[in-house]
C-alpha cells in the first residue's frame, strides 16, 4: 500500500491540477443531465436527450459514429483542459498523437458495436432456447479478441522493444494492496446491494429471461456468462490504463490520465448514476497506478474484482435476501 500512497503523493505534488478537477466534475454533472435527466417524450416513455440521440443513431444506421462522439469529444476535452491548465501544448503538434487519438477513438467505437454486428452474425441460430445469452456470450468474446489484436497490432510495429505490452508486467507489483482496495469496497458494494437502482441493473445475467437461477441445468450457463463477463473488464483495464495511457505516455506523460478518465465515464453511460459519478475517480486511480508502475495488473485484480463483488452482492440481494 505505501507504494500506491507514494504514487498519489507524488502526482499530487507534480501534476495535480484542482482547476482541471473542478472542470471535469462540471463535466460530470452535465452529463448526467443529458443521461439521466427523462424529459422527452417517446412512445417507449420519457427519455434523456442521449438516449433520443442514441435511438436516432441506432434507426439511421450510425451507430458507430455514434460512439465515436460519444467517446471522442470528452476524450479530446479532457486533453484541452489538460493543455490549459498545465500549459502544455506541444502534443497537439505531433502526428503520433493524432494517429493515436484517432485510432483509440475508431476501435472502442467498433468494440461498442460489435455486438450487433455479432446478432447479425448468430441470427441463424435465432431458435436456440437461449439466443440472447449466445449472443452475449459470443459477443463478450469477439470484443475482447477484436480490442487486443488491434492494440497488439500497433504495439508490435511501434512499441515492442520499447516496452512490455502496455502494462502486462509483474515489474513493481505487489498483490496485497489491492487485495486491500477490495475490502475497503466490500461494504460500499453491500450497502449499494440494497438500492433499487443497482437492482434494476444488477446481476447483468437478469436480462435472459429465458435463464431461471432455480433450474440447476441453468447454472452452467450463468458461471459462463460471469467469468467472461470478468474477461470484459479485463480488456477494459487493458484499454484504458494500458493502451491510453502507457501508449500516450511517451507523448503527453502524465497529462494522459485524466483524459482517459473522461472517456471512462462515458464508457458508463448506461449504469447507475453512482456508478458513472465514481468512475471517474477510480478510474483516475487506476491511472495514476498504471503511469508510476507501468504495470496494469493490479488495476485488472481491483476492476474485476469489484465487478464479480457487483454481481455477487446483486445475486445475494435479489435471490437469497429479497
Amino acid at each position: 500500500m505505501k507504494n500506491i500512497i507514494n504514487y498519489l503523493k507524488n502526482y499530487y505534488r507534480d501534476h495535480f491540477s484542482w482547476g482541471e478537477i473542478v472542470v471535469a466534475l462540471f463535466f460530470i454533472t452535465g452529463f448526467c443531465f443529458l443521461k439521466y435527466y427523462k424529459y422527452l417524450p417517446s412512445e417507449w416513455g420519457s427519455q434523456s436527450l442521449l438516449t433520443s440521440w442514441w435511438y436516432a443513431a441506432y434507426f439511421a444506421n450510425m451507430k458507430w459514429s455514434f460512439h465515436v462522439a460519444l467517446y471522442g469529444l470528452p476524450l479530446l476535452f479532457g486533453y484541452f483542459m489538460s493543455s490549459i491548465f498545465h500549459h502544455q501544448w506541444y502534443f497537439w503538434k505531433s502526428p503520433k498523437f493524432w494517429f493515436l487519438i484517432f485510432f483509440a477513438i475508431s476501435i472502442i467505437a467498433y468494440r461498442s458495436t460489435l455486438s450487433g454486428h455479432v446478432t447479425k452474425w448468430m441470427y441463424s441460430y435465432r431458435n436456440y432456447e437461449h439466443f440472447q445469452w449466445i449472443i452475449s456470450t459470443v459477443g463478450t468474446i469477439a470484443r475482447g479478441l477484436f480490442l487486443f489484436l488491434a492494440i497488439w497490432i500497433y504495439w508490435y510495429f511501434n512499441d515492442k522493444k520499447k516496452q512490455p505490452f502496455y502494462g502486462f508486467t509483474l515489474q513493481n507489483f505487489n498483490t496485497k494492496p489491492y487485495v486491500i482496495m477490495l475490502l475497503l469496497m466490500l461494504p460500499l458494494i453491500a450497502a449499494a446491494s440494497t438500492q433499487t437502482d443497482f437492482l434494476a441493473s444488477y446481476p447483468r445475467v437478469q436480462k435472459f429471461t429465458s435463464l431461471d437461477f432455480a433450474n440447476a441445468a441453468h447454472w452452467k450457463h450463468f458461471a459462463l456468462y460471469e467469468f467472461l463477463y470478468g474477461l470484459d473488464f479485463f480488456s477494459i483495464e487493458f484499454f484504458f490504463r494500458g493502451f491510453l495511457i502507457l501508449a500516450f505516455v511517451g507523448i503527453v506523460g502524465p497529462h494522459a490520465i485524466i483524459p482517459m478518465a473522461y472517456m471512462y465515464v462515458v464508457l458508463h453511460w448506461n449504469k447507475p448514476m453512482g456508478e458513472l459519478i465514481s468512475s471517474f475517480f477510480g478510474g483516475s486511480l487506476l491511472g495514476i497506478v498504471a503511469y508510476y508502475s507501468r504495470s496494469i495488473v493490479g488495476g485488472i485484480i481491483v476492476h474485476v474484482g469489484i465487478a464479480w463483488m457487483m454481481e455477487l452482492g446483486a445475486f445475494t440481494s435479489k435471490y437469497f435476501f429479497p
